[in-house]
């Protein structure tokens, strides 16, 4: 005799439900989940179709789809009263037994898993178009983030007992905020600090369509086993714990991304642009930026996943599974440029490879395969931005039977003469040694080519360009002179090969230069800690990069790809924040990577161009 399967586990021997073609393109399936007792019960359920335009009240569910072996069954009753079987995952499974109600009316619900024929690529591309409408119609969100483990009670329990010491809204009064301090050190609550750490840093927040799914949500919910907490409470703890930063450093300090975790993680990383936080519709290369590093089981969803929440939603065009990921790739470019006039999309390249069939001016959204080393971190977080190109407006056309190459006008700055060593960190910057050699090299690279290495501007030259502009000098500062005679000092060191020598050095040093408001008597003091925190800051802009020093009389000197090359040619595009870097390939053009060029960061070209120093070109570029 066959034993019988459990409850959560799929029957292959079950008849598999068969889906019904949707009757018009506005209707949509909802799932109703039956009563049961008992939570170990089999999950009954029936698919009905409406339509987008009146539908009944129901919740929309916001989860991952978790591991896909070891599959459960949900079950349908038909008509002729047999039973059909729909295999889903463990962790839709759960979702739905935590929610199905014990007695009275079914839950109704739309799950994207169930209500999407997810074998027919047309209905899938179909349906996702209408999830902005979808969430937006739903009585409310339920935002299921798995089981309850690592003592997750707790966590969920400090970000309720936090937000029960607010009479108000945020921000807290100062009374508030002496309960909130009280609350926070108490040595009692660090295991429920640590499971909020844990909570916020599961695979639900990493998933790039619940960006939109939230974002639409007129209530959402959160569900993390049996606990349960609003989602407005969560977000909230992010601020709130944000008040005790310098303790949650402190008590995370071999630890610190624990501490940007709890002020900046789980709910408050799907916030909807970095660049443009109170806009409801943000631009899409914003969204992209900002989103980046978020998963999707399809690599096309990095883009579909944003599209409607996005001010693209009613110009990107259909939702189209049956294009390759290439082709949507190169389309996002494409449409972005066209619909901002601006270049800027064509400088975002991360790694040294891109998916099959995509030109080089089209960025790749997937994420990297693992352990391909820590990503290139784009120029587009500098605040304030650079601003290579002025206010200019892009001159662009797409040329080819697909429009595939891109014919952008721009200036020429200048061709790489001579390349450094290239820097490629490889995952967490904690050893500092690479790039103290990386250093090195550039050091004797820059000061061998650049005139007055050894002056105030020299050295101050060379810091912006390892920090890609991001380490910037006052020259009215009383201890600027005393700042650079230190960088003076770490060159020597460096170019003497004094390894041991250049680390103390060149850390001391750094920090004089990056810290503001020390006083004359801390800049003698070599804290080994802090110096290994600037060196490995400086490897966060330093990697996937190499220094190059240009061709001309005084020479131009940066930061370009780590896969540039000598010959490679500066341009700055009309219309781009930044400077990229072009090589020529049988009369065509191989767009190579943005590139921090000092001196032309902020519309300085377009003054030549003006000046007749340079003068405008058209660079074809696949």
């Amino acid at each position: 005799m066959r034993k019988a399967p459990r409850a959560n586990s799929f029957d292959r021997n079950q008849l598999t439900y068969k889906y019904t073609p949707l009757p018009t393109a506005n209707s949509i399936r909802l799932l109703h989940v039956y009563p049961s007792p008992s939570p170990n019960d089999s999950i009954y359920c029936s698919l009905t179709t409406v339509s987008l335009s009146s539908p009944p009240s129901y919740q929309a569910l916001s989860y991952t789809w978790g591991d896909r072996s070891g599959l459960a069954q949900l079950l349908f009753k038909d008509r002729k009263g047999g039973t059909t079987a729909l295999p889903v995952t463990q962790n839709l499974w759960r979702a739905l037994q935590r929610l199905r109600p014990k007695y009275g009316k079914p839950l109704i619900i739309w799950a994207d898993a169930v209500c999407i024929n997810q074998h027919d690529v047309v209905e899938r591309g179909a349906q996702i178009s209408k999830m902005r409408g979808i969430y937006w119609g739903a009585e409310s969100v339920c935002v299921w983030v798995g089981m309850g483990v690592r003592k997750s009670e707790l966590g969920i329990g400090i970000a309720k007992d936090l937000n029960s010491l607010l009479s108000s809204n945020y921000p807290p009064n100062e009374e508030e905020k002496q309960r909130i301090r009280r609350l926070v050190r108490d040595p009692g609550r660090v295991d429920g600090l640590k499971s909020l750490v844990h909570l916020f840093r599961r695979q639900y927040w990493w998933r790039i369509w619940v960006i939109q799914e939230i974002a639409l949500a007129k209530k959402a919910t959160v569900y993390c086993g049996a606990e349960s907490i609003p989602w407005e409470e969560l977000d909230q703890v992010c601020s709130l714990l944000q008040l005790e930063v310098d303790y949650l450093s402190d008590l995370f300090y071999t630890r610190p991304s624990c501490v940007r975790t709890l002020t900046h993680g789980g709910p408050r990383g799907l916030q909807l642009s970095r660049y443009s936080p109170n806009t409801n519709a943000p631009p899409l290369l914003e969204l992209l930026l900002s989103h980046k590093s978020k998963k999707s089981t399809d690599p096309r969803d990095k883009v579909f996943a944003l599209i409607g929440i996005s001010s693209s939603r009613a110009t990107f065009g259909a939702i189209d599974y049956e294009k390759d990921v290439g082709e949507v790739y190169t389309h996002t470019a494409r449409h972005i440029i066209q619909s901002t006039g601006k270049l800027d999309v064509v400088c975002v390249k991360q790694r040294d490879f891109s998916t099959e069939g995509l030109p080089s001016w089209a960025p790749d959204w997937s994420r990297p395969p693992p352990n391909s080393g820590s990503l290139m971190v784009g120029l587009h977080h500098r605040v304030p931005p650079f601003n290579a190109a002025g206010n200019t407006s892009g001159s662009f056309e797409f040329l080819g039977e697909d429009g595939d190459s891109l014919c952008a006008k721009g200036m020429r700055i200048d061709v790489i003469k001579t390349v450094g060593m290239p820097f490629r960190q490889k995952g967490a910057p904690k050893n500092i040694h690479t790039a103290l050699h990386v250093l090195k090299d550039w050091w004797g690279l820059f000061s061998s080519c650049v005139l007055n290495p050894g002056s105030g501007s020299g050295k101050a030259s060379f810091c912006r360009v390892i920090s890609c502009g991001n380490w910037m000098f006052d020259e009215n500062d009383p201890i600027y002179e005393e700042r650079l005679r230190r960088i003076f000092e770490v060159s020597e060191s460096l170019l003497l090969g004094d390894e041991a020598q250049s680390s103390t050095s060149l850390s001391s040093s750094v920090i004089s230069l990056t810290e503001e408001g020390d006083e004359q008597e801390e800049i003698d003091v070599v804290v080994d800690k802090e110096g290994h925190s600037v060196v490995i800051n400086a490897s966060i802009t330093m990697n996937r990069r190499r220094l190059f020093i240009s061709e001309r009389g005084i020479p131009v000197v940066g930061l370009a790809p780590w896969d540039a090359l000598e010959g490679d040619v500066l341009v700055v595009l009309l219309g781009c924040k930044f400077p990229v870097v072009l090589r020529n390939v049988e009369r065509h053009w191989v767009l190579v990577g943005e590139a921090y060029v000092d001196g032309y960061m902020d519309g300085e070209a377009m003054y030549g161009s003006r000046e007749g120093t340079f003068s405008e070109e058209a660079f074809e570029i696949r």
